[in-house]
């Protein structure tokens, strides 16, 4: 869809009339990374999938981006969409995306679930801009094998799903993930988690060494409304344990509109 700041591709599936869910992505993932679980929730939702800007089918523009600008499209391809309230969960790089959109616009967001994501997210090696020069540099191939290893849990690195992150990160716009790397170093939610009026459900990986489950506890004490829990899995709950995560994403939706346990 052409946005006023440029192309946003998504995906809108589901019975309309039903409760909407959103599901933002990760930095170098794209709107597939839901696949799995997607059938899982369209019996009780609509399901929003967008790409974010610089990713996927999204525009990619040179030079960093802002959380703000991320945030922008979000709210922006709702309203081109008539959606006035949604459920939203973000993974990493979305959830920080989701917990803004939240802050800045309350009445649309009628809970938040909040995956793999830490009040300020840990550097790679160099630091994030050494990361953004690199891939600027060298392309994503050189990063694909290390992201594998790094956010996937041991046993499930030869899934299928997994080949298909790694071939669409692979794919990823460097200057889109450049862009996004700006984000990540800045972005902060000690400074916008207690601006969040929205039920929050945060989800972290029993195997995740990026974001593991203190890392999640951590936030409770920044959000008004909050629930940790962890399931057995890297970074990914959606690729690695989909069905636990579409039960934790059900039940805590579910409880806010009435929509049965699933």
């Amino acid at each position: 869809m052409k946005l006023t700041t440029g192309r946003i591709y998504f995906r809108l599936e589901g019975e309309p009339g039903l409760p909407v869910l959103a599901l933002l992505h990760p930095i170098g993932a794209d709107h597939s990374l839901w696949d799995q679980v997607v059938p899982l929730l369209l019996p009780t939702h609509q399901v929003l999938r967008p790409d974010l800007r610089g990713h996927g089918g999204s525009d990619t523009e040179p030079g960093d981006r802002s959380l703000d600008q991320f945030v922008g499209d979000v709210i922006d391809l709702c309203g081109a969409l008539g959606i006035s309230s949604l459920h939203l969960c973000g993974i990493s790089l979305g959830g920080f995306v989701a917990a803004s959109v939240a802050k800045r616009r309350p009445e649309l967001v009628r809970s938040l679930t909040l995956c793999s994501t830490a009040v300020k997210l840990l550097p790679p090696p160099g630091g994030w801009d050494g990361r953004a020069a690199a891939v600027r540099a060298q392309g994503m191939a050189f990063l694909a094998d290390g992201m594998v290893q790094r956010m996937v849990s041991p046993g499930h690195r030869q899934e299928a799903a997994v080949g298909t992150l790694r071939t669409v990160f692979v794919r990823t716009d460097p200057e889109g993930y450049a862009g996004a790397c700006a984000v990540l170093g800045e972005a902060d939610l000690s400074q916008i988690a207690p601006g969040v009026a929205a039920a929050t459900l945060i989800v972290t990986g029993e195997q995740d060494a990026l974001v593991p489950a203190d890392a999640g506890k951590a936030l409770l004490s920044h959000l008004a409304q909050a629930e940790h829990v962890s399931l057995p899995c890297g970074h990914f709950p959606p690729i690695e344990v989909p069905a636990a995560f579409a039960r934790e994403l059900l039940r805590w939706t579910g409880q806010r509109t009435g929509v049965g346990d699933c």
